[in-house]
Order: C-alpha cells, then structure tokens, then sequence
C-alpha cells in the first residue's frame, strides 16, 4: 500500500549540518537524517514511505514570509511542504491567504518554539483565517524534549479551541499530546480532530495504542515519524505490526493523508 508520512523536516543544505547539530545538542537526541532533503528522500527509500510532508517552522514573525516562499519553491513530489505563521504575525489573513493561493495545503505551529497557548483568544484572527482558505492546521502538542514543564499545550486546551472552532481542520501531532496519553483519552478521543502517529510508537504499549485508535476512528489518525528525529523504516513496520484490520492500517498509511493534502 502507499504511504504518506504526514511529519517530517528538512532545512535548506547551507542551513542543515548547523540546525541539525543546535536540535541535536537542544533536544539531547540523535537525528537519523543529514536534515537535507535528499537524505531525507533516501531515508523514505529505504522505509518504502512514497510521499512525505515537510514542516517548518517559524520561531520569529520575521521568518515567516521567507520560509513560505522557500516552502512554495520546494513543494514537489515526492516531498510536499506546508506553510507556517507565527502567533506575532501581523495581518494573518494575508498569509494564510499566501499559503492557499500558492498551493500549501496547511500551517505548523508549536507552543513551545512560538510561546504560545492554543486556547490563546488573540489567535483567533489566525484559526479564522484558516477557516477561510479551507487550510488544515499541525500542531505539535504536548511535551518536548529540548523544553521544560510547564508545557504550553495539552489535550484540554486543543478540545477547547476545537469547541469553539469546530471548522477549524486540526491535526495534533504525537498522538493529541506527547506523554499526556491519559489526557488524550479523557478529552480528544473521539472528536472530530485528526491524531498523527509520531513519538508514540515506543512510547504506547501497543495494545493501547490500537484500542485508542479503534475507539478515535482510524478515519482520523495519520501516520508520521517526525523524521530526522526517529527512523522512518522502524516507524513504519510498527505501524504494520499494529493488532489493527489492514483497512485501518490503509486510512492511517495515506488515505486520509490524501483527502488532507488533496482537499
């Protein structure tokens, strides 16, 4: 079957050994890419991954224009790019409207590297914005490893901004909230918000992972690995090992990565 991973990153290959190395050093992780796009690309051979999905991130509103028009120059099969905004940006509909008009599906945003909230009313303007233009928004949530507690994000706030924008096409990376799992159950599963797998594998005894899965709606989970920062080729055959029916394994892989990237 096809598959999509719906979280990766790469940086431009002037930028890359130096962004790699700060991450690395930041996070106390080891990446398995060169955090270029073709090592990017030959980790998603090896992994049989078909399409992949770059994320950037801005952590400055003077960031944003540049890496928008980098991401539309650099929007080609067999590595899509989305766009970013940052919590600061000025005139959101305007770039979110950018970001439509040129052909990127949707946005990254993270709490912890923008410092914000997601229940953050001032934001409104942005998730409206997003609305508009039918852009689907990629949070990372919960916890992260180069960050300390308190964290800016978790599972409560997500289900309140999803109450409030219940149009708003949102998708919260590491399964709703890293390492918040029993936050995850109490309050998203089950809404109408897409869960994405990466960081969780490992980290989830997999039978539950599978039951909340089951009880999400494998219509709503996409698969992704946060690459460079885990291996692509080991994050697929969990997925594959999964006590899950290969229908759902089909949704998870690309199908509902494809209506997302397709809409």
């Amino acid at each position: 079957m096809p598959i999509i991973d719906f979280h990766t990153h790469y940086f431009p290959d002037k930028i890359a050994r130096d962004a790699i190395i700060s991450l690395e050093q930041k996070g106390a992780i080891k990446a398995f890419t060169d955090g270029t796009r073709s090592g990017l690309e030959k980790s998603m051979s090896a992994a049989g991954i078909d399409i992949a999905v770059n994320l950037p991130v801005a952590t400055s509103p003077e960031q944003v224009d540049s890496i928008n028009r980098w991401a539309v120059k650099n929007n080609s099969a067999p590595v899509f790019s989305i766009g970013s905004i940052h919590p600061l940006s000025k005139h959101p509909e305007t770039i979110i409207s950018f970001v439509g008009k040129n052909g990127l599906r949707g946005i990254k945003m993270h709490p912890e590297y923008q410092e914000f909230s997601p229940d953050d009313r001032s934001l409104d303007p942005i998730w409206e914005a997003c609305i508009r233009y039918s852009i689907f928004i990629i949070f990372h949530a919960g916890a992260d490893v180069a960050f300390k507690m308190p964290f800016r994000s978790n599972p409560a706030k997500f289900a309140e901004l999803h109450r409030r924008f219940p149009e708003l096409k949102m998708i919260l990376a590491h399964f709703g909230s890293w390492t918040q799992w029993d936050e995850v159950e109490k309050d998203l599963i089950g809404l109408d918000i897409f869960l994405e797998t990466s960081f969780t594998l490992g980290f989830m005894e997999d039978a539950k992972f599978a039951e909340l899965i089951r009880r999400h709606g494998a219509d709503k989970v996409l698969f992704g690995t946060d690459s460079p920062w885990r291996n692509q080729k080991k994050e697929v055959e969990s997925i594959r090992n999964l006590p899950l029916e290969d229908f759902q394994k089909e949704l998870i892989f690309h199908i509902n990565a494809e209506k997302l990237l397709n809409s």
